[in-house]
């Protein structure tokens, strides 16, 4: 996938939280939103 652009529409997708609910980018459409990623975060790995 290539990299967005400021200002380009995210690309719907479904993830679970941190509490293990489940949430969707689309329920946030319209609203601005920020996605923060941080693969092994504080796990020691």
């Amino acid at each position: 996938m290539a990299a967005l652009q400021a200002g380009t529409p995210a690309p719907d997708f479904t993830l679970a939280s941190h509490a293990g609910e489940t949430v969707s980018l689309r329920s946030y459409r319209g609203r601005r939103v920020v996605v923060s990623f941080l693969p092994l975060a504080f796990t020691g790995g």
